[in-house]
Parts: C-alpha cells; sequence; structure tokens
C-alpha cells in the first residue's frame, strides 16, 4: 500500500471511529485517546490529522457541505425562491438525519468563525453558494432585485442557521419544513421586487 493511501485510509479510519465513540459515549465524553486506541494509531499520530478534537468536528462539517452542489445541481428548475427553498430543505433532512452529531459540527463551526473571522467556513461557503444562486437570477431575469446579492445570501443563511438552533429540538422535519417555507415568505418581500 502506498504511503498516501495509507494516510487517507488512516484519516478516514479516525473520522469513522471518532463518529461512533461521538454517537456511543457524546462528544464531550470521548478522548483523543479513545479516538487513537479505537483507530489503533499512537496519540500523536491523531495529532499529525487533527490538531484537537474540535477540528475533527470542524472536518465533518466541512465534509457535509461537499454535498451542496449535489444539492444545487439537483435544484436548477422552478422560481428562484422555490429553488432556495428546496436546497435549504435538503440541507435541513440531511441535518436532522444526523442532528446529534452536526449539531456539535455546527457549534463548532459558529466558534471557528468567531476565532479566525478571515477563514473559509462551511457557512461561509454556503452564503457564497447562496448568493451565486441569487445573483445568476438576477443576471439571467429570473429575480428582479435592486438588494445586494450577498447580503440576500446572508439574510436566508441567517434564517437557516437560526431554525437549526432553535427548533430541531423540538419540531419535526414536516413541521421544521414549514417554518422555513413561512420565514422564507416573511423576508422574500424584502429580496425580491415583485
Amino acid at each position: 500500500m502506498s504511503r498516501e493511501v495509507k494516510k487517507k485510509k488512516t484519516k478516514e479510519d479516525i473520522i469513522r471511529n471518532a463518529i461512533e465513540l461521538f454517537k456511543e459515549k457524546g462528544y464531550a465524553n470521548v478522548t483523543v485517546e479513545e479516538i487513537a486506541f479505537k483507530s489503533d494509531i499512537a496519540k500523536g499520530t491523531f495529532f499529525n490529522y487533527f490538531q484537537k478534537k474540535e477540528h475533527l468536528l470542524l472536518h465533518l462539517s466541512n465534509s457535509y457541505m461537499q454535498l451542496m452542489s449535489q444539492i444545487v445541481d439537483r435544484h436548477k428548475e422552478g422560481s428562484i425562491k422555490e429553488r432556495l427553498l428546496h436546497i435549504q430543505g435538503d440541507l435541513l433532512r440531511i441535518y436532522l438525519q444526523h442532528a446529534d452529531l452536526l449539531r456539535l459540527t455546527l457549534v463548532e463551526t459558529i466558534k471557528s468563525a468567531f476565532e479566525s473571522p478571515e477563514s473559509t467556513t462551511n457557512i461561509s461557503l454556503f452564503q457564497e453558494t447562496l448568493g451565486t444562486i441569487i445573483e445568476n437570477a438576477k443576471i439571467s431575469g429570473d429575480l428582479r432585485s435592486r438588494r445586494d446579492s450577498n447580503v440576500s445570501a446572508a439574510v436566508l443563511v441567517g434564517l437557516f442557521i437560526n431554525l437549526l438552533i432553535t427548533c430541531s429540538s423540538k419540531l419535526n422535519e414536516e413541521e421544521m419544513f414549514q417554518v422555513l417555507r413561512q420565514q422564507l415568505d416573511v423576508v422574500w418581500e424584502g429580496i425580491a421586487d415583485e
């Protein structure tokens, strides 16, 4: 096995084993030593891949955001408002399927954004993606808006994150999707010049 293949496999093992431990014991109750032991590596080897346990969560969060382009590609038809709603709906479903783990990654992502605001996070990538979609809709004439596309995207991302933080523990998927639709209806009047 080549060195690069072995490094990739070791990283995948660390991630897989960490997820299993997080689900079994809870994130706060898992140590780097336990992850290393379960992955059959030395504790120092863990730090060759991740600076600290929290960085493993950030990596997981960014991995989920790699699905963004697939989700965007899936929703190229319909009005811009419906496309944005369905993109956020798909992300909501992914979040709810892995809520325990992704709730932790969301917290770490928000903390990371505060600690190093110049770094790219999955939240900033999400915002950038929505901003591009909105701007392209304005260029194509599918959306009439005098609002800055990036500001509109920031509002939509803020609504989405607020929904995850305030509702994911008390509402089911269908109820959350309805709240998402209602919130989009409210802000859409400020985004679109219709």
